[in-house]
Parts: C-alpha cells; structure tokens; sequence
C-alpha cells in the first residue's frame, strides 16, 4: 500500500495549481487593448511554448505581436545571454505606433525595433509607478508623498509635500494591502491613481488612517537572521469599532503638465477597508471631462453613484440606494455594473427585487427599469449609445437553466424585450474594448474547454481567437466534476453541488469523502468554468489532487453564498436560523444515498480563510457526519476580524449575534481530528483568530493538531509544499486509515505571474 500511496502522491502533485499551466494549452485570452483602439494583444501558451498575439477587432484579423525567435535573439544580444523564444524573460509588452515594443526584463526596459530588431536598453524599469495611457508620464511615491517622472527624460517633479505616515496618497489600506507578501517578495505596490484617457490629469486619494486601531504580528524567525522576533504593527479596523477610528479618503485631481491640483468638495469618504480605486469604482468619462466614483457607509447599508467636476472639485449624487441588507454593485463583491452614458444617464445594478437587475437614471430623476424577474444580471459587457443597447451576462432566466451559468443577452436602454445572443448552456465571460465597440467572449464549463471568440457589440462572432487543449491535463488523469442539484436543509430549496471521482474509480468499491468548504458570502464554492478559464470567482482549489490520492471530493454552494440572489445570500446574516452547517450535511447525505460508492461513515472536511472557518464549524456542530478536518486560515471568531468584511455581510454587533457565530464558543464541542494551520505572519485573517480557537479548546480540555508556518502571509506562499503535504497526510492516515507515505513535494516557486507588470 506504501507504494501505491507514493504513486498517488506523485499524481496528486502534478495537479497541484502551479503545473496546471502546463497542462492546458492557450486556457482562455485575457485582452489588452491598446488605449482608445480596438486593437489588442494577449499572451497565451501554444504547442510551441509563449506567444504573444495581436488582433485588429475593427478588421476581424490576428497575427504574431513579433517573430519570437528574431526578439529573442535582439535580447539575448543586449543582455548578454540565451532567450528562449518559447518562454520570453517578461509577461507584458507595450506595442508602440513606430512599429516597435518596450519590454521591462528584470530591473531594465528595453525596446526593440519590430523592422530590423535592433533592441536598445532604454534604462531602468520603474514597476513601483503609474504610467499614463499614453507613456508620457508616469507617478511614482516616496516618502508617502506623489511625484511625477517624464519617461522622456527621466526627470522627477515633487506634487505633494504634506503626506505622513498613515495619512498619505495612493496608499493601499494597511488591512488589505498584502503588506506581508510585499516584504517577503520584495516588491512595492504602484500607487493607486486613475489617469484620464487623454493621459493630461489623474485622480488619486488621500488616505487617512491615523485613528485605525493597530494590529501586531511577530516574525520569530526572521528571514535575514538574527535571534530577536521582529515585530510588524499595521492598521487594521475590527468588528464595533466606530466610524471616528475608520479610514477615510479624500480625493484629488492633478495635472500632469502643471502639478495644478484640485481637491473634492466636502467631507472624506469612508474606506473601511479596499479603497475605491483599487476596487475599479472609479472611473473617468470617455471624453475626461469627467470623474465618477461609488461611496457607502460602514455595513454597506447606502450606496451612492457620486459625478466630481475635476475644474472645480463639486460632487453630485447622482444616484442614492438604501438597504436594510447591504447593497452590491454585481453579483460579487468585486464586481460592479454601474455605468454612465456620455449624455450623463446611469446604468444602476441593483437587488432591490431580490435578484441583481438592471436600472436606467435619467439626468431629470426618473427611473426605468430594463430587466426583471426571478433571474439575475450578471455582468454588464458594453453599452452601444448609438442603438441604446446594452450587452450582459444574465444567470438563470431560461426555465430548467443552471442559474449560476452566464449567457448572453442584450436589451434597449429604454426598457423593453430582451434578446438572447447566446443560449449554449455554457459560462460566458466578456472583456470589452474602450469603446464597447466589440468584446472577447471566453465560453467555457466545468466539463468542456474553453473556447475564446471576438464579438461585436450586437454579439456576433467577428473571430475565432483560441480553443484550449487539455489533453495533457487528461492524461494526468483528471477528470471533470459532475453536477449535481441537491435540497438544502429546509428540503424546499436547490443546492448545487460538484462531486470530483477519484483516480482508477471502481463503482463496486468504496471510497471517504472530503469536502473542500467555503460558505460565502462574497463568492460560491463550485466549479463553474474549466481549469484556468478565468471568469467567475470559486472556491473550489484542491479537489483534483485529492482525487488522485483516492477521495471523493464534493463541493458545495449551501445558502449564505453568492450568484444566487440576495433573499439566499441573507441566509447567514439571520440570526441563528442562518446557520449553513445543515445545508452541507444533508447535501453530502443525499449524494451518498444514490451513490453507494461514498462511504458516509469516513466524510472529511478541509477549507483556508473563510473555509477553514467553516471546516471547523462543521465539525463542531455536525460532529457524528464530519469526522476529520483541516482548516487553514481561519476567521473562527468574526469579532477580532475585518470589521467591513462582517458588518457587511452579517451586520453591527447590534444586530448580529458574533459570539454565537464563534468557533471558539463552541470549543468544547470538538470529537473528531481537527488541524489547525495558519501563517504566523497573516496580514488578512490574522493568526489571532486560529489562536484564539486554540486557547478555548485547551480549556475545554480538547485534543488537537496545530500547525504555525513561520514568515507565511494569508496565502501561505511560504512553506507550501510542506503544509499541503501536511495536509494530504491528515486525511490519508484519520480518514483513510493508511499510513503516509515518506514523499515531500517539491518546492513550489513562486508565479511571476502574479507580480508582472
């Protein structure tokens, strides 16, 4: 059996995350257009390793960006060393109008000359500023104040002198700004401006953060050495904390050619946690004459749709929604689907009917409504204002459809029939050009591969971009999920479900179940899309490495959770009746009951962040199903935690029960195997909370497994290997019932990916 687990391990680590890009060939295109053109380029992975392609959307053709084989050997002139042209040193480009490209390699930018390749080094790469549109200029900060280099000259000009600490420009808020992964990667975020199309002004805020309560994390082993613990203290608002010791942010208006700045008129705004831009919620008009933004309060109980005059710095509200819940832009948390038309009209996405739709407001107050019924608006794609026509993405209007997959409609911006452009049962994930002119249209499903398209704005196919191969990732043996619809506890209500078979599946024989948990509420748990597809945001990670180790694995979107409408996100925020443990026990149950093959008897639970919450809370109050649990990450009492976070979803500790909803409260509870992981320098769920837990369990005299990954942040980047080999063997050895094998995952190296500019 050793043996046999060895190989299973090996299979299961060559489906970890990190080696699914080499399994799945060109999985979907990301565009990214060109300034105000409708021209694009996108990276993708062929059978010939990287390319890097271009596509004229107005004249329905695509080409190479460049011959790769040519560009590599320009740099490896310049930098005095091999490139392979199948995987370029760099994961963007910037395509000029004299038909050449600058690439940042490393610390130095360096263009290349696409008629004869001749690559000269430009000088040093600035990935710690803000280019404008046009690459004239570019914002840099230092010392917690703005300046503005020429990137002609590379001459440096001060515009702010007043910024201090926790009261400075650009800033991410401590709380959300991965201060952690910045340090141990070594990398400096750019700072957070929104430039106007014509590149002449951006708009950045100042934001205050002088009364946020400190947090305290301690590194006990340093990475540069020494025998003292380094301290870090960051700020970080918690549950009941009061507006007075919330950030807040001002906003700002600066030319780039005079260093002239105008301030928006009136009081600061509230930033409980993500600022508004680095959400995307600001935004300049087409023509730059104007700038929008979205503002709420603590609890996300009023919403506002704000217009700033960037001359004067007047704010007008021009659109106020009030909720008794919380009010959501999309379907998501990150999401929004406001926009504003040239004439000044606002495309509203609201859930005031219980379920997200659309909502045209005049500039005269009126109000039209341009969707309805028991289905949702997605996403909107673009908006055609010479036919008043929008094109979105709406789940669940057809009867007998799967609500949580987008097709595509359009309708008029005065109200009206809707028309479906696509109706393929499938996910359809759209980015837009500037203009809304045209879109790419990425279709994929849990079970098939992606293909990518461009489309018009009327929706029709222009040209075929891509078709993903995944022939490599079958032959590593993974298989799709099945889908699977299910009642939750009220035996009234639809869950939907994803069951993953394990590796060499034998109907006859029997298997333990794990279920990979996350209960919401800003997003749902599920696959949706093939592996590396992009588009909607899931919880689901790690299903595919269990299953090769020999597991069921199940994944459950229980009520509390996102894309299913408000009255079925609300469910955990009522009290507890909202209690969504039940859900995921008669799900799992009711699967079994047709599937003899799933041993009931061995059901397993693991989960990170709000998942290793909820794998904890499964086995404190379902304690005869669950019977072992790994759970990473954990936010197991919300009362220390972000206080945006669970005031938003479930309310002020005036109207909501926290103790109740604390995992520590119901310690004593606690029968089966539980490990506890957490990052010892975790910015976002802090290790606190796990700790907290593990003071209550020692008290109520409970066994327990711990494990703390020094230097690790949220995502535990640091020790991977280690912890998730950690918690492979948790579960082959309580659940299973064999011992581990000796196997150690090979280090798992960090995807550049991830920090390219």
């Amino acid at each position: 059996m050793t043996a046999d687990l060895t190989a299973r391990y090996a299979k299961a680590e060559a489906l970890l995350p990190h080696h699914l890009k080499e399994l799945v060939r060109t999985p979907r295109v990301t565009p990214q257009w060109i300034g105000r053109t409708e021209t694009f380029w996108y990276r993708t992975r062929t059978a010939e390793g990287v390319r890097f392609v271009v596509v004229d959307a107005e004249a329905g053709t695509k080409r190479p960006a460049f011959d790769h084989e040519r560009l590599a050997r320009a740099l490896g002139d310049v930098l005095g060393e091999e490139v392979d042209p199948a995987a370029l040193p760099f994961f963007s480009i910037d395509l000029l109008e004299d038909g050449a490209v600058r690439v940042v390699v490393g610390e130095r930018r360096i263009e290349i000359a696409l008629d004869d390749y001749g690559a000269t080094v430009l000088g040093p790469a600035h990935p710690a500023e803000s280019p404008s549109p046009d690459g004239r200029w570019a914002v840099g900060m230092r010392d917690h104040n703005l300046y503005l280099r020429d990137t002609a000259t590379d001459e440096e000009r001060q515009l702010t002198t007043d910024g201090v600490e926790s009261y400075d420009y650009a800033t991410m808020a401590d709380s959300c700004a991965n201060l952690v992964m910045q340090e141990n990667l070594g990398f400096t975020m750019p700072p957070l401006v929104v430039w106007s199309p014509d590149s002449t002004r951006f708009v950045t805020h100042r934001l205050d953060q002088r009364r946020v309560g400190l947090m305290h994390l301690l590194r006990s082993a340093p990475p540069e050495g020494g025998f003292r613990p380094k301290p870090m203290a960051y700020r970080y608002a918690v549950v009941g904390d009061t507006t007075e010791n919330l950030a807040t942010s001002e906003y700002f208006v600066f030319e780039a050619a005079t260093g002239a700045v105008t301030r928006a008129a009136g009081e600061p705004f509230l930033t409980p946690f993500v600022p508004t831009i680095a959400y995307g919620f600001l935004w300049w008009s087409a023509d730059g004459a104007t700038v929008y933004f979205l503002s709420s309060d603590l609890g996300d109980h009023t919403a506002r749709l704000n217009e700033l005059d960037p001359g004067t710095g007047a704010v007008t509200v021009l659109v106020e929604e009030t909720s008794t819940s919380h009010i959501l832009h999309g379907p998501q948390q990150q999401d929004s689907n406001v926009r504003v038309t040239s004439s000044g009209e606002a495309l509203w996405w609201s859930r005031r009917s219980g379920h997200g739709h659309l909502y045209r407001y005049g500039r005269d107050g009126s109000v039209t409504t341009l969707t309805a019924g028991d289905w949702s608006v997605r996403h909107v794609v673009s908006i055609d204002e010479d036919a008043r026509r929008v094109v979105f993405t709406g789940g669940g209007r057809e009867p007998g459809s799967d609500p949580y997959l987008q097709e595509l409609y359009s309708v008029s911006l005065d109200g009206g029939e809707l028309t479906a452009i696509t109706s393929d049962g499938r996910d359809h994930a759209c980015a837009a050009s500037p203009s809304g002119r045209f879109f790419v249209d990425n279709t994929s499903r849990y079970d098939v591969e992606t293909v990518s398209v461009l489309r018009d704005r009327s929706g029709a196919v222009v040209l075929d971009l891509e078709r993903a191969d995944a022939a490599a990732l079958y032959a590593a043996g993974w298989t799709p999920p099945e889908r699977v619809v299910v009642k939750a506890a009220d035996g009234e209500t639809d869950l939907y479900c994803a069951i993953y078979k394990p590796h060499d599946f034998d109907p006859s024989a029997t298997y333990p179940v794990v279920e990979e948990i996350y209960p919401g509420p800003q997003i749902s748990t599920a696959p949706l899309r093939f592996p590396l597809s992009g588009g909607v945001l899931t919880g689901e990670r790690n299903a595919a490495g269990f299953a090769a180790l020999g597991f069921v694995v199940v994944a459950v979107d229980g009520r509390g959770s996102a894309l299913r409408g408000k009255d079925f996100q609300d469910f955990g925020r009522r009290g507890p009746e909202g209690e969504f443990v039940g859900d995921h026990v008669a799900a799992i149950k009711q699967l079994g009951a047709t599937r003899p093959w799933m041993d009931l008897d061995r059901v397993g639970i693991y989960g990170h962040s709000a998942g290793g919450y909820a794998s904890t809370r499964c086995m404190l109050l379902a304690p005869e199903f669950y019977k072992v649990a790994v759970s990473s990450a954990g936010s197991h009492d919300n009362r220390p935690n972000h206080v945006w976070w669970a005031e938003k979803f479930f309310g002020s500790p005036d109207e909501f029960d926290f103790a109740a909803q604390s995992n520590p409260e119901h310690a004593a509870k606690l029968r089966g195997k539980l490990l506890l992981v957490h990052g010892e320098m975790d910015d976002n769920a802090t290790p606190h909370l796990t700790m907290r837990l593990v003071d209550a369990l020692i008290k109520a005299n409970k066994d327990f497994d711990l494990l703390i990954v020094p230097n690790a942040d949220h995502r535990l980047m640091i020790g991977t290997a280690y912890w998730l080999r950690r918690r492979w063997d948790y579960f082959v050895q309580h659940l299973m019932g064999e011992p581990p094998p000796a196997y150690q995952i090979a280090d798992i190296p960090i995807d550049p990916e991830l920090l390219a500019p």
